[in-house]
């Protein structure tokens, strides 16, 4: 999550210098592995923090731990970094040393962060789960790309001069590519390579999101802040009920906007007509459910909406090249 990328700066409890998780958390940051893990100690909780080099301009921190009691870690950043964080879990806040605001993200949210500020101090509640992924990369690479999604964007992020926090919920995309780096199977040197691919693809669908969001696609329509807002809206219902969605016109009606606008405004923003939307998301939400729930297709099928498995079956090997009966065998 947010206090473990730390490469130069030792991580310490400030209520105890002899804390033993503060002790396995150093032994990671200590080591020039391409790959390392902790364990928490038994009688502190349980979970793991596994940190991954993938370059020097490239880290990543996978981090699900729980613990028995309430404990404060503090520690620095790196400053040649900026790091995105995914959260999965339980809401996490933290605040920087010497200043008095205070920083969350909760479940389902994404934030890009990078502080002037030597320190950070975050305290962990206990029995709730801490569960999240974050990525640290190059400086310029994201100063880069924030000025690549639009000089107005770029101005909002990197105001605060070598400071900054930009918070937004991360879609269901998101999700899949999230948890293909936390699943991926492969070792040493592929799995360095599987995994950069990972982290330039959730950078490129982060982007485009953020784009179409500020709405600079030149739509055939004409579309107010309103209608865009709308849209966006829509999204998320359909995002929320993915399995029995509204039909067009009550989705219409939802969102306040004409039929017309609807279908043409979503298929511009989002890249496809409303029903491929629906299909598309289901379909990564089946893929979840056989990877990581162990579903069989039959099962599979009915929980995301299809009646019939030879349909769902057909629609799944068209988007991800493979029958699902194969993909269970192979996952």
């Amino acid at each position: 999550m947010i206090d473990n990328q730390i490469q130069n700066n030792e991580i310490f409890n400030p209520e105890d210098q002899n804390c033993p998780v503060c002790a396995a958390y150093n032994s990671i940051y200590r080591k020039d592995s391409f790959e390392a893990e902790m364990k928490l100690p038994e009688k502190m909780g349980k979970g793991f923090c596994q940190r991954i080099i993938v370059k020097p301009s490239m880290e990543i921190s996978i981090s699900d731990m729980t613990f028995h009691e309430s404990l404060t870690m503090g520690g620095g950043h790196d400053k040649g970094l900026y790091y995105f964080a995914f959260c999965l879990g339980e809401a996490l806040q933290w605040r920087a040393e010497g200043d008095k605001k205070e920083y969350e993200i909760d479940c389902g949210e994404s934030c890009i962060f990078n502080v002037n500020q030597e320190k950070s101090i975050c305290t962990y509640k206990p029995e709730q789960r801490f569960w999240g992924i974050s990525i640290g990369l190059d400086v310029a690479l994201v100063t880069n790309m924030m000025h690549h999604i639009g000089k107005q964007n770029a101005a909002t992020l990197l105001s605060h001069g070598d400071s900054y926090f930009y918070k937004r919920k991360f879609s269901s995309t998101i999700k899949v590519i999230l948890n293909d780096m936390i699943h991926c199977g492969y070792k040493g040197y592929v799995k360095k390579i599987y995994l950069e691919g990972k982290v330039l693809e959730l950078i490129a669908v982060f982007m485009d999101e953020i784009i179409f969001e500020n709405g600079r696609l030149h739509s055939s329509i004409s579309l107010s802040a309103s209608d865009i807002n709308a849209l966006h809206k829509a999204r998320r219902i359909l995002d929320e009920n993915i399995v029995t969605p509204p039909t067009i016109g009550k989705l219409a009606r939802l969102i306040c906007l004409n039929e017309y606008k609807l279908k043409t405004g979503f298929k511009e923003f989002f890249g496809m007509p409303i029903h491929a939307y629906v299909i598309d998301k289901r379909l990564e939400m089946a893929r979840f459910l056989m990877e990581n729930k162990k579903l069989r297709v039959t099962e599979t099928a009915i929980l995301i909406g299809y009646s019939d498995a030879s349909h769902f079956a057909e629609k799944f090997r068209r988007k991800y090249g493979v029958n699902p009966s194969e993909f269970i065998k192979n996952s």
